[in-house]
């Protein structure tokens, strides 16, 4: 097999995985898949990425408890109440499943990953794309790792927060800093299969004109 092979095999291979067997992780495995994501490409070639492991479970109940980075989870009526403002089916299926393990995966994830950046504007006064190249940098790094862990035999699952304030006064990252997700990870337990749209290149490709 060639290189080539190889890394389309791991693109091929990666998936989202929200639950993990009970099973640590080797520290050089992490080390090898946060130095993938450090070989991400950086507009400013600074690399003004920072990465907090969330080790200590009673600090992980502290971010659910205070932080509002995310919902707790949900009563029935409040995930009805969501999955009716989604039209297309397969999404629905997804979140009906995903939305209610959020507090689950947090707590129970061998590791949880918080992938940081330096902003040079709060994203609230951002005024155009260009303002926003160290918020796009930060998940070309995303997906460096995603697919290094995905080579070490690893998965997990990108968890935006609604809101970083009081997550970054929790964790003491400093105010320029800014936290683009978290990122559970592990072991991949078996879970049930989520349908995939699958789109073929010829469906998105544009030659000269929309």
């Amino acid at each position: 097999m060639n290189n080539n092979d190889t890394f389309c095999s791991v693109l091929e291979s990666r998936r989202t995985v929200r639950s993990f067997q009970d099973k640590g992780i080797e520290q050089d495995k992490i080390e090898r898949i946060i130095e993938c994501g450090l070989r991400a490409p950086t507009h400013n070639h600074l690399r003004e990425w920072h990465f907090v492991f969330l080790k200590d479970i009673e600090l992980r109940k502290q971010i659910l408890e205070e932080s509002g980075a995310f919902s707790r989870t949900p009563d029935k009526k409040f995930l009805n109440e969501a999955l009716s403002k989604i039209d297309d089916q397969y999404q629905k299926e997804l979140y009906s499943y995903s939305v209610p393990l959020q507090e689950r995966i947090l707590l129970s994830a061998p590791e949880v990953l918080l992938v940081c950046f330096k902003m040079e504007k709060k994203l609230s006064e951002c005024a155009s794309l260009f303002d926003l190249n160290n918020f796009a940098s930060a998940w070309l790094v995303v997906e460096n790792i995603l697919l290094a862990m995905t080579a070490e035999g690893l998965y997990g699952v990108t968890m935006v927060p609604f809101k970083t304030e009081r997550l970054k006064e929790i964790v003491g990252i400093p105010g320029n800093i800014e936290v683009a997700t978290f990122i559970p990870f592990g072991y991949p337990e078996k879970e049930p299969t989520i349908t995939q749209i699958k789109k073929e290149p010829k469906d998105v490709i544009h030659i000269d004109k929309w």
